[in-house]
């Protein structure tokens, strides 16, 4: 076993211990309600995981996305209230520009700004995950240059706070001739920009809350007695919970495939494993919520029990960095942009 892998199983093992305990009900509560889990980030800060995926020259782990997995996983297993993810993301790709990682959670924007001959950043995101809770913001933008990160001060920017599914913050943001605080170059970042990387950590958290509502609907299943013994007897709810199963399954398998086509360091693959994989999570999560919500009843709705924190979760970040339409239509418009017979042999590049 490598040395790599020992450090990615170290940090998923503390990681799942530190959320098992500290993401309780009440936590998800308060975050719904405005109220940033500053302790929670405190200690994840502290155990070295949102620099896993930096080079160890930056003062990271030098882990790739596959490695790191089982950390994106476990995150969303718990529907941990904090930008990890994101963080971990920003702090990646500032290391491969050269630059150390600020202070403090980064939120990262999914959509293509423009830089012009000045400097100043232009466009607009309808939806930035975190970013009323983050000390700074990252984004792509195309220039004269090519392609450049830009670092934003979040204080100095004007957004708008949106309501989304979860309650968790998100906001709108458009820009129009703003100065970034830092810029650098960017590294093998394909046309959709940051979008696919948004997408594959989607789809690794995505499955990792499939995971936890398997175990739920078991847990569930055993112990909730109904006409004298425990509805998991029931033959109907027993083909329920093996379809959750069977989506939960693969759902992990989806989420790894695009973290592996990332380590891959071709875009086009990258871009071609997020598709892959947020168009399979977007349909497990619809399918799978309802299954969770059919096996629970009325209780999944209620804040007696922890179940609609997680589907809620599940159906915002369904629609985040693409819905599964949106990359369903994009992987039907690459088969068709193909030749034909180079059709079988692409998709063969991609999986390997």
């Amino acid at each position: 076993m490598s040395d790599d892998m020992n450090i990615s199983e170290m940090l998923a093992d503390q990681l799942e211990r530190l959320f098992a305990r500290e993401v309780t009900s009440s936590l998800l509560s308060g975050a719904e309600q405005g109220h940033f889990a500053a302790a929670l980030w405190q200690q994840v800060s502290e155990m070295g995981v949102l620099e896993a995926l930096a080079s160890d020259i930056d003062g990271g782990s030098g882990l790739g996305w596959s490695e790191v997995e089982a950390l994106l996983r476990t995150s969303g297993r718990h529907a941990a209230p904090i930008p990890l993810g994101e963080t971990m993301l920003a702090a990646w790709l500032l290391s491969q520009a050269g630059m150390a990682r600020p202070d403090g959670a980064i939120a990262v924007s999914g959509a293509v700004w423009t830089l012009d001959a000045t400097g100043a950043v232009n466009g607009a995101d309808p939806l930035i995950a975190w970013l009323p809770e983050c000390a700074h913001l990252l984004l792509l933008a195309r220039g004269p240059d090519g392609d450049q990160l830009c670092l934003f001060d979040r204080a100095a920017l004007a957004f708008e706070e949106v309501e989304t599914i979860e309650r968790t913050p998100a906001a709108s943001l458009a820009l129009v001739a703003q100065l970034p605080l830092a810029v650098a170059g960017a590294i093998g970042i394909g046309p959709m920009g940051l979008l696919p990387h948004l997408a594959a950590l989607r789809s690794v958290q995505m499955a990792g809350l499939l995971d936890r509502l398997l175990a739920l609907c078991v847990e569930y299943g055993n112990t909730r007695v109904q006409f004298g013994k425990p509805i998991g007897k029931f033959q109907a709810i027993q083909h329920m919970i093996a379809e959750l199963a069977g989506h939960a399954a693969a759902a992990q398998v989806a989420g790894l495939y695009a973290c592996r086509q990332i380590d891959s360091g071709h875009p086009d693959r990258a871009e071609f494993g997020a598709a892959v994989a947020k168009t399979r999570l977007g349909s497990a999560a619809t399918r799978s919520s309802a299954i969770a919500h059919q096996v629970f009843g009325a209780i999944g709705v209620t804040d007696e029990h922890q179940l609609h924190y997680f589907t809620r979760r599940l159906w915002q970040w369904r629609s985040e960095a693409g819905s599964e339409h949106a990359w369903s239509a994009w992987l039907g418009q690459h088969a068709i942009g193909a030749d034909g017979a180079a059709l079988w042999p692409a998709l063969g590049v991609h999986a390997a």
